[in-house]
């Protein structure tokens, strides 16, 4: 039994402690005034879990810590635990054995432990040990036998149910998808991959065949190619010959070519020679008569220059004497020297005299003169003469000719250069080539080599062999082709040879696991789906046992009922029948009192089929909110002498939550009053 709780910050509570007595325990308050924060606490002390939400919201206003603590005993043995939490999100979850010794203290070994202890997980507890408001007598009321159904799936485990069905669901769901991503199949696809398989078993046999059929004609088109291939063989060789003489009738005529072009540059050049070398022998044969006359000339010229020099100092003597004259006759007849008057002059330095003497050497000057100038164009022309024989002689040296013999011997090749080119171009115009060799003797051997390659090739056809090729380059193509259509066909062979060969095993495995899957979704149809026998039946045999263990609640409480009936009624109601000394009859001709007896008994008959927990509680939250003064009694009543009954044996507490403190005044129970003024914290006082 639960025998104590402490509550520190949480939620209305600022600091409780609250003590469990066997027998009947009433919280009475209003609204807000904390009755339901104290199942809160039991709950979250033991399992971590309250129906409030977030852990945030637990936390007193203005509180940044919180705790509760539940202790209880369990066969003979007392054990304490502690949930502390803080809004910075640390805290701690603890359990103590009676020694004080932690034998838990993470939360989820101690809702392990707990829950080992009291043989009650948190929502089992929830639904067999806590009747929330409004249920207790909401389920046997006419018009709820639906509630009543899904109270009892509740109680039978149908969640269960549903979780192994959603679970072998999902089993079936993943293996499928495990097939699908091994083998890219799931059972689903037995036929489909057989059919692929038989597909491509006749593919294989279809591609054979059109392989056979292909080898054969591939063998006829290879010897029709292999006959074009011989040949070919041969007139390719004839082909190079032919080429081979092209080549070397080319190199004739290109020769030939050459030489004509060798021949005309050769008979130019000896032209060029004749005519700029024969004029220069003319010119070089009077060299020493120009020679000499040059060098007697050049002597005239320096005679004449001498005699010029001579007579410009005679023009100086005569003008000096000139000046002497000029002055004496300047003096009137008197002697410069003695001054006599009566004297006879020089003739000499007479001016008549001296200015015809001036005359005289003045003409003469002018005449040598005229003589220089014309001495030095004589000179310039025999010069010029010279340099002309200059040049011939070194154009006569240049081109190595000393004579009119060599002249002659140009004159002579020119002639011959020009008959052979004649001939030449005579032989290539007729396209002679016997007729080149008396030209150009070296070609005599390869004249010889053509005239035997032109015996081989005497019967070449270029259009046949052409015509040849042709067909042996569409013999080639055939062959290609059937090539390529055996390759096809052989790929698609074996392809799908590698089909059935990598399908046929994944058939195997994939049929195995259609019967797996066969007998798993036979498994969840007919036995864990809601609408299978095996679970109709559950139902029928958890309607019954708690319809037995109902009707034994009542015989405890000393009703009228001896025995309770809960019926199937439809796929989703349950009817309750009850067997009085009268006869049967629906709940609803009960008496008020009797109606709460059953909701009593149903309701622990229900908790029986749930739990064998020493943890012998029911909490009942507002349970005479829906009923009028009158029933109230009742239900007071029937919890006493329940509980009368239910502790005779073994410990049993029922934890009550009202609003309604009138009706427990004269009740047998311990009672407590939860108020909150101002919610400024829940101030609890007892009453016995």
């Amino acid at each position: 039994m639960i025998t104590s709780v402490e509550i520190f910050n949480f939620l209305s509570h600022k600091k409780n402690e609250i003590l469990f007595d066997n027998g009947v325990t009433v919280f009475i308050g209003e609204n807000g005034a904390g009755k339901s924060s104290v199942i809160d606490a039991i709950t979250f002390s033991l399992f971590g879990k309250t129906t409030r939400g977030t852990q945030e919201t637990l936390f007193k206003d203005g509180e940044s810590q919180a705790y509760t603590k539940t202790k209880f005993h369990i066969n003979g043995k007392d054990f304490q635990v502690l949930k502390q939490i803080q809004k910075n999100g640390s805290g701690k979850h603890e359990i103590f054995d009676e020694s004080g010794t932690i034998i838990a203290k993470s939360a989820s070994e101690v809702a392990k432990e707990v829950s080992n202890r009291i043989g009650l997980d948190y929502d089992t507890l929830k639904i067999a040990s806590i009747v929330p408001q409004g249920e207790l007598t909401d389920i046997i009321q006419s018009d709820n036998g639906i509630k009543l159904r899904g109270l009892i799936d509740k109680v039978m485990g149908a969640e269960k149910f549903l979780e192994i069905e959603d679970r072998l669901k999902k089993g079936i769901k993943e293996f499928r998808q495990h097939l699908n991503d091994k083998y890219g199949y799931t059972d689903k696809d037995v036929i489909k991959l057989d059919n692929e398989i038989k597909d491509s078993k006749e593919i294989v046999l279809e591609s054979n065949k059109k392989k056979d059929t292909l080898q054969e004609k591939q063998i006829v088109i290879k010897k029709n190619k292999n006959v074009f291939e011989k040949e070919i063989e041969k007139l390719t060789i004839i082909e190079s010959n032919k080429l081979l003489l092209d080549e070397k009738e080319n190199s004739i005529w290109s020769t030939a070519k050459r030489e004509i072009s060798r021949l005309s540059q050769e008979k130019d050049d000896k032209a060029n020679r004749k005519e700029k070398c024969e004029p220069c022998l003319e010119i070089i044969k009077d060299k020493t008569k120009t020679e000499d006359l040059l060098k007697m000339t050049k002597e005239r010229k320096i005679e004449l220059e001498n005699e010029i020099v001579k007579l410009e100092s005679s023009l100086g003597f005569f003008k000096n004497r000139k000046e002497i004259a000029d002055k004496i006759g300047n003096i009137e007849g008197e002697c410069p020297i003695c001054h006599s008057k009566d004297i006879d002059p020089d003739p000499n330095y007479q001016i008549d005299h001296i200015e015809k003497e001036l005359l005289q050497v003045n003409n003469n000057k002018i005449e040598v003169k005229s003589k220089l100038t014309k001495i030095n164009t004589e000179i310039l022309d025999l010069e010029r003469e010279n340099n002309e024989i200059v040049k011939a002689e070194n154009t006569l040296e240049n081109f190595a000719i000393k004579n009119k013999e060599q002249i002659e011997d140009l004159k002579n090749d020119i002639i011959s250069y020009s008959k052979k080119q004649e001939k030449l171009i005579e032989f290539t115009e007729a396209e002679n080539i016997t007729g080149l060799v008396e030209c150009i003797p070296d070609i005599k051997q390869e004249l010889l080599q053509i005239e035997k390659l032109q015996k081989e090739v005497m019967n070449y056809n270029p259009n046949e062999f052409q015509e040849l090729k042709d067909k042996f380059d569409l013999t080639s193509y055939e062959l290609e082709q059937v090539n390529q259509q055996i390759g096809q066909e052989k790929n698609k062979s074996d392809s799908a040879e590698d089909v059935i060969k990598k399908k046929t095993p994944i058939l195997e495995e994939i049929t195995l696991a259609k019967g797996y899957t066969a007998e798993l979704e036979e498994i969840q149809s007919s036995i864990f789906s809601t609408k299978s026998e095996t679970f109709t039946g559950l139902r029928y045999f958890t309607i019954n046992r708690i319809s037995e263990n109902a009707s034994q609640y009542l015989e405890k409480l000393k009703t009228k009922i001896h025995h309770v009936k809960l019926q199937q009624e439809g796929s989703n109601s349950v009817k309750i029948e009850c067997d009085t000394i009268s006869g049967s009859r629906p709940i609803k001709n009960l008496s008020g009192g009797e109606q709460v007896c059953v909701a009593l008994a149903i309701r622990l008959g229900m908790a029986e089929m749930m739990i064998k927990s020493p943890l012998k509680m029911m909490v009942l939250d507002e349970p005479t909110a829906a009923l009028d003064p009158k029933h109230q009694e009742y239900f007071v009543d029937a919890i006493q002498q329940l509980t009368k009954h239910l502790s005779e044996n073994q410990n049993f507490q029922f934890i009550i939550i009202t609003h309604n403190e009138d009706i427990w005044d004269a009740a047998s129970a311990t009672v407590y009053k939860l108020e909150n003024p101002n919610n400024s914290g829940t101030t609890i006082t007892r009453f016995n």
